[in-house]
Protein backbone atom coordinates (compact mmCIF):
# COMPACT_ATOMS: atom_id res chain seq x y z
CA UNK A 1 0.00 0.00 0.00
CA UNK A 2 1.75 3.22 -1.22
CA UNK A 3 -1.18 5.76 -0.38
CA UNK A 4 -0.30 7.84 2.59
CA UNK A 5 -3.41 8.78 4.42
CA UNK A 6 -3.10 11.67 6.46
CA UNK A 7 -5.00 11.63 9.95
CA UNK A 8 -8.21 13.23 8.85
CA UNK A 9 -8.58 10.56 6.35
CA UNK A 10 -8.70 7.91 8.68
CA UNK A 11 -10.54 8.91 11.31
CA UNK A 12 -13.07 9.66 8.86
CA UNK A 13 -12.62 6.03 6.88
CA UNK A 14 -12.37 4.56 10.83
CA UNK A 15 -15.84 6.08 12.00
CA UNK A 16 -17.65 5.12 8.20
CA UNK A 17 -16.54 1.13 7.94
CA UNK A 18 -17.47 0.96 12.54
CA UNK A 19 -21.20 2.55 11.24
CA UNK A 20 -20.88 -0.18 8.41
CA UNK A 21 -20.36 -3.12 10.45
CA UNK A 22 -22.93 -1.74 13.00
CA UNK A 23 -21.46 -0.07 15.69
CA UNK A 24 -23.40 2.20 17.65
CA UNK A 25 -23.15 4.90 19.76
CA UNK A 26 -19.56 6.15 17.75
CA UNK A 27 -17.62 9.20 19.06
CA UNK A 28 -14.58 11.44 18.55
CA UNK A 29 -12.47 12.81 21.43
CA UNK A 30 -9.83 15.18 19.95
CA UNK A 31 -6.80 14.68 21.51
CA UNK A 32 -4.54 17.39 19.51
CA UNK A 33 -3.77 19.69 22.13
CA UNK A 34 -3.74 17.17 24.72
CA UNK A 35 -1.85 13.78 24.30
CA UNK A 36 0.82 12.94 23.09
CA UNK A 37 -0.23 9.51 22.33
CA UNK A 38 -2.08 10.04 19.34
CA UNK A 39 -4.77 13.24 18.12
CA UNK A 40 -8.03 11.27 18.19
CA UNK A 41 -9.70 8.45 20.14
CA UNK A 42 -12.53 6.62 17.74
CA UNK A 43 -14.83 5.57 20.63
CA UNK A 44 -17.74 2.78 19.56
CA UNK A 45 -20.13 0.02 20.95
CA UNK A 46 -20.81 -3.10 20.31
CA UNK A 47 -23.12 -5.84 20.94
CA UNK A 48 -21.64 -9.08 21.58
CA UNK A 49 -17.87 -10.44 21.77
CA UNK A 50 -18.63 -12.14 17.99
CA UNK A 51 -19.56 -8.40 16.81
CA UNK A 52 -16.89 -7.10 19.03
CA UNK A 53 -14.10 -9.30 16.79
CA UNK A 54 -15.90 -8.97 13.54
CA UNK A 55 -16.00 -5.01 13.67
CA UNK A 56 -12.59 -4.91 14.69
CA UNK A 57 -11.34 -7.85 12.39
CA UNK A 58 -13.94 -5.55 9.48
CA UNK A 59 -12.44 -2.01 10.21
CA UNK A 60 -8.53 -2.93 10.42
CA UNK A 61 -8.90 -4.86 6.67
CA UNK A 62 -11.04 -2.02 5.42
CA UNK A 63 -8.06 0.70 6.58
CA UNK A 64 -5.40 -1.92 5.52
CA UNK A 65 -6.96 -1.61 1.89
CA UNK A 66 -7.44 1.62 1.80
CA UNK A 67 -3.66 2.80 2.62
CA UNK A 68 -3.75 2.54 6.73
CA UNK A 69 -2.18 0.01 8.37
CA UNK A 70 -2.92 -0.74 11.98
CA UNK A 71 0.64 -0.55 14.41
CA UNK A 72 -0.72 -2.65 16.59
CA UNK A 73 -4.39 -4.00 17.73
CA UNK A 74 -5.50 -5.78 20.96
CA UNK A 75 -8.46 -7.73 21.95
CA UNK A 76 -7.90 -11.00 23.99
CA UNK A 77 -10.28 -13.89 23.96
CA UNK A 78 -13.06 -13.26 26.47
CA UNK A 79 -12.52 -8.95 26.21
CA UNK A 80 -15.31 -6.93 26.28
CA UNK A 81 -12.62 -3.99 24.86
CA UNK A 82 -10.71 -4.22 21.54
CA UNK A 83 -8.21 -1.72 20.36
CA UNK A 84 -6.79 -0.74 16.74
CA UNK A 85 -3.71 1.68 16.59
CA UNK A 86 -3.29 3.48 13.36
CA UNK A 87 -1.12 5.94 14.86
CA UNK A 88 -2.34 9.55 15.02
CA UNK A 89 -5.86 7.86 15.32
CA UNK A 90 -6.74 4.54 17.75
CA UNK A 91 -10.56 3.19 17.41
CA UNK A 92 -11.44 1.73 20.68
CA UNK A 93 -14.38 -0.86 20.16
CA UNK A 94 -16.29 -1.56 23.25
CA UNK A 95 -19.44 -3.41 25.07
CA UNK A 96 -21.69 -1.38 26.57
CA UNK A 97 -20.89 -2.01 30.23
CA UNK A 98 -17.02 -2.01 29.30
CA UNK A 99 -17.38 1.24 27.61
CA UNK A 100 -19.59 2.65 30.79
CA UNK A 101 -16.67 1.12 33.21
CA UNK A 102 -13.76 2.62 31.68
CA UNK A 103 -15.55 5.85 30.80
CA UNK A 104 -12.56 7.36 28.25
CA UNK A 105 -14.84 10.45 27.63
CA UNK A 106 -14.78 10.88 31.33
CA UNK A 107 -11.33 10.54 31.49
CA UNK A 108 -10.37 13.31 28.42
CA UNK A 109 -13.89 15.52 30.05
CA UNK A 110 -11.12 18.35 29.13
CA UNK A 111 -11.40 17.35 25.43
CA UNK A 112 -13.63 18.41 22.95
CA UNK A 113 -16.20 15.37 21.92
CA UNK A 114 -18.85 15.36 19.47
CA UNK A 115 -21.10 11.65 18.91
CA UNK A 116 -21.49 11.35 15.21
CA UNK A 117 -23.70 10.19 12.73
CA UNK A 118 -23.75 7.19 9.83
CA UNK A 119 -25.42 9.18 7.40
CA UNK A 120 -22.24 12.00 8.07
CA UNK A 121 -19.87 9.32 7.47
CA UNK A 122 -21.02 7.35 4.18
CA UNK A 123 -18.44 4.27 2.87
CA UNK A 124 -16.13 5.06 0.15
CA UNK A 125 -17.62 3.58 -3.41
CA UNK A 126 -15.22 0.62 -4.28
CA UNK A 127 -15.46 -1.69 -7.36
CA UNK A 128 -16.60 -5.49 -5.92
CA UNK A 129 -13.38 -6.73 -8.31
CA UNK A 130 -10.91 -4.18 -6.06
CA UNK A 131 -12.33 -5.97 -2.80
CA UNK A 132 -12.29 -9.04 -4.04
CA UNK A 133 -8.36 -8.79 -5.14
CA UNK A 134 -7.34 -6.62 -1.94
CA UNK A 135 -8.83 -9.53 0.18
CA UNK A 136 -6.40 -11.99 -1.63
CA UNK A 137 -3.66 -13.21 0.47
CA UNK A 138 -5.20 -11.18 3.35
CA UNK A 139 -5.42 -13.70 6.83
CA UNK A 140 -8.25 -13.37 9.29
CA UNK A 141 -7.20 -12.04 12.88
CA UNK A 142 -7.15 -15.89 14.60
CA UNK A 143 -5.23 -14.32 17.38
CA UNK A 144 -4.85 -10.67 18.85
CA UNK A 145 -1.70 -9.82 20.42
Amino acid sequence: MSKNLDTDEIRRLAVAHLFGRKATSVALVDLRDRSSLCDWFVLANCQSEVQLQAILSGVRRDLRKAGAVALRAECAAGSRWGVLDFGTVIVHVFMKDAREHYSLEKLWKDAPQEEVKAEDYPLPKTEEADDVAADEGFESEETWS
